[in-house]
């Protein structure tokens, strides 16, 4: 499993040798070397081989970017067959979460392995419309 190396640790204003950045990111420096040469710029070709912080955030966040899987609102990803796919109706479940936030889980409707992914709350409905699936609507409470 790999690390995710977060771009927050780096300081944008600072110049960073191989080994500062491997020690600060929990990476081998060979790793760092290898983002080298695919494409990390560095201030020259000098030893040592000195990074700029702003140049590192960026590339990392741009590699970060190419791992996201975008799918549509109405989708969820499947690790199984490797792309969005529709889930199957009859197994979507909503679980409400803090902050406005569900939890949208169900099965992958081509292969059935089980997909999760976190929606705004406010998007359940639009998304249950799309689908063609009706929500249960609450009963009314009793005030006291």
């Amino acid at each position: 499993m790999s690390s995710r190396n977060t771009p927050n640790r780096i300081k944008s204003h600072r110049s960073y040798t191989v080994i500062e950045v491997s020690e600060l990111l929990g990476v081998h420096p060979k790793t760092v070397r290898n983002w080298i040469r695919a494409d990390l710029p560095v201030a020259d070709e000098k030893r040592p081989l000195l990074i700029d912080g702003a140049d590192l955030k960026i590339f990392l966040k741009q590699k970060r970017k190419t791992y996201m899987h975008q799918s549509e609102l109405h989708e969820m990803y499947c690790f199984k067959c490797k792309r969005s796919q529709l889930p199957d109706v009859e197994s979507l479940r909503f679980i409400a979460n803090p902050a406005g936030m569900a939890q949208m889980s169900g099965y992958c409707s081509e292969c059935g392995c089980r997909s999760n992914k976190y929606v705004s709350w406010r998007d359940v409905d639009n998304i249950s419309q799309k689908l063609g699936r009706k929500l249960p609507k609450a009963e009314k409470h009793l005030n006291l």
